[in-house]
């Protein structure tokens, strides 16, 4: 029997997520999602270290990420990528107007992608973090997200860059994902082709609704399977969420978390089109 978890998130800490970590985040080491209140606290910005450095570079492999400096302080480093699908901008304006249907269409076009454990120690010591898992001609935001206080709790700081990825892995050049027409389920239309140094560790798939100011999201247990059928245990939620009826629009997709050279990511992958979801 499976078992599911939901997060039920405001519209604007929704987008707050999506700057920094996913939109959903799922914790490699425990699976389950938590929200980013977890690591909500004191936030300054790492230039305040006057000789901390982050820079990224196209390279034949992906993205080269690479630190200079870290404040010997910092205990826990996690790293994300995100893709925009265009103007970053623009897709913040979707979501400062809030108009539920444009919400939807905009998270169908963000990919967030992440270090799955803390890479404190492996950065340390190479200096870098090459991110593979990207698509020719894509620009992504890298954001490195640092915490130090780990006994006191935690203190974010944060360090962007950017950069065009010119070569790397395309994990979802071949595959796709459609609801069914009950809109009850989705499919998978294949497994990522993966090269020999790539390890699929798991995969879990997941469905939003926009509903006011919320986004509520549901999502699988692990799975290898190529279908999902996510009735009759999201409806079940919903009302006990106290969602009213209604017709909402909706976006399903899947996660990857894969192992490559000794490093576990978290990887948006494909989603299906925004349909509406009649509750």
């Amino acid at each position: 029997m499976q078992h599911f978890k939901a997060l039920r998130t405001r519209t604007w800490f929704a987008i707050s997520l999506i700057l920094g970590f996913a939109l959903v985040t799922f914790s490699c080491d425990t699976g389950k999602f938590f929200s980013g209140e977890l690591f909500k606290s004191k936030s300054k910005q790492v230039s305040a270290f006057s000789d901390f450095e982050i820079s990224a570079k196209a390279v034949p492999e992906g993205i080269l990420v690479t630190f200079s400096n870290i404040p010997p302080e910092i205990e826990q480093l996690t790293v994300s990528f995100a893709d925009y699908g265009g103007s970053k901008d623009a897709e913040l304006k979707i979501w400062d107007d809030g108009e539920p249907l444009a919400v939807m269409n905009s998270i169908g076009r963000i990919h967030m992608h992440q270090t799955c454990k803390n890479v404190i120690e492996q950065v340390r010591q190479t200096g870098t973090i090459t991110f593979p898992f990207v698509q020719p001609g894509r620009k992504y935001e890298i954001t490195a997200y640092f915490y130090d206080d780990v006994q006191q709790g935690w203190t974010e700081l944060t360090a962007r860059a950017e950069c065009v990825a010119d070569g790397g892995i395309y994990l979802d050049r071949d595959i796709t994902i459609k609801i069914n027409d009950a809109r009850t389920g989705v499919a998978l239309s294949g497994m990522p082709a993966l090269t020999s140094d790539v390890q699929l560790k798991e995969m879990f798939y997941y469905i939003s609704i926009h509903k006011g100011d919320n986004i509520e999201t549901f999502s699988s247990d692990k799975t290898n399977d190529l279908f999902w059928d996510f009735e009759p245990k999201f409806s079940e939620y919903l009302k006990e969420a106290g969602v009213a009826n209604g017709d909402y629009p909706a976006n399903a997709g899947v996660q990857f978390v894969i192992i490559h050279d000794n490093i576990l990511w978290l990887l948006e992958s494909v989603r299906t089109h925004v349909f509406t979801y009649s509750f």
